[in-house]
């Protein structure tokens, strides 16, 4: 508040760059999913369809079926469709709190445009670093997945019963509602985490601490400059994605970083996913641990690959 009453206009435009980046890139790329998830959860179709998946997600995560649904949405399109779609599932009775966190462990990722095109093609100009991030994320995010695939296993029971209105106008008319009201959280978090970043930029904690991680890369040897990237990075994955590119470098050094950046998410993205999952009584802390093993698997398995392929 101190920061917007000294500077208003400057925040402001973080506010209108925030709301320009859900515009042009969020608003059209998720909406289509929140909807018509929304509408094949509600219709069964998803329940029905994981049916067939149901042998493999038991025997590895000790999930139904129908979460093997969520993952496969969850790689096309990104964050945060996953935890969308498990919440959606758990108000409709088809999950227990238990499921929806072992769910969360192993379908909680980006999608291939982000990873691939904008932080492989257009911040790292290199194609191959795209795929081996492409691949350690979602590697990573299975094997996460059997990490957890034991949480609550034993003593969770279905509390409710998964009922379906039969009234189709209803169900659409409910999906669009639902689907509207996500999407304007979701631009809501873009702007204030884009005035939160600039506001830890500007009055010097992001500096601090990107100057206590790089004593201590220092340290170990590892390039000072990485601290600036990963700093930004663990509140917004995407600035911190770019300020890793503009890093000076090695890239095989940048890659399997900048796939554990992408794996954790950011705050941001955390904020999103926990506005659904709030509604389910999941965990916190459990949440944000998920998040962090998600990232040093990914990119332990990252660092493999492009000892590989690089």
């Amino acid at each position: 508040m101190a920061a917007l009453v000294l500077n208003p206009s400057a925040y402001m435009q973080s506010v209108t760059n925030g709301l320009i980046v859900w515009l042009n890139s969020v608003l059209p790329a998720l909406f289509p999913f929140f909807f018509f998830s929304g509408l094949l959860i509600k219709l069964r179709v998803v329940d029905r369809l994981g049916a067939h998946f149901g042998k493999f997600t038991q025997s590895l995560f000790h999930c139904p079926g129908s979460s093997g649904i969520v993952y496969l949405l969850s790689i096309i399109s990104g964050y945060p469709v996953g935890a969308k779609i498990t919440s959606e599932m758990y108000l409709n009775g088809a999950l227990t709190k238990a499921q929806i966190m072992r769910i969360n462990a192993f379908a909680s990722t980006s999608g291939p445009l982000f990873i691939v095109g904008a932080v492989g093609v257009s911040m790292f100009i290199s194609h191959t670093a795209g795929l081996i991030m492409l691949f350690s994320h979602y590697i990573g995010a299975l094997l996460n997945g059997i990490l957890y695939r034991n949480y609550g296993y034993k003593r969770e029971r279905l509390d409710r019963a998964y009922t379906l209105n039969q009234d189709t106008q209803d169900i659409l008319s409910k999906t669009m509602y639902d689907s509207i009201i996500s999407i304007l959280l979701v631009g809501g978090y873009i702007a204030i985490f884009f005035i939160l970043i600039d506001v830890l930029g500007n009055f010097g904690i992001l500096s601090a601490l990107s100057n206590a991680l790089g004593a201590i890369f220092g340290m170990v040897g590892l390039p000072e400059s990485l601290s600036v990237g990963i700093s930004s990075g663990i509140f917004e994955v995407t600035r911190g994605c770019l300020d890793l590119a503009t890093s000076g470098v090695d890239l095989r050094i940048l890659t399997p970083i900048a796939c554990a950046l992408i794996s954790w998410g950011g705050i941001s993205i955390h904020f999103q996913a926990l506005t659904f999952l709030s509604k389910c009584g999941v965990k916190k802390s459990v949440f944000f641990l998920q998040k962090f093993t998600q990232s040093v698997i990914s990119g332990l398995v990252c660092l493999l690959l492009v000892l590989v392929f690089m």
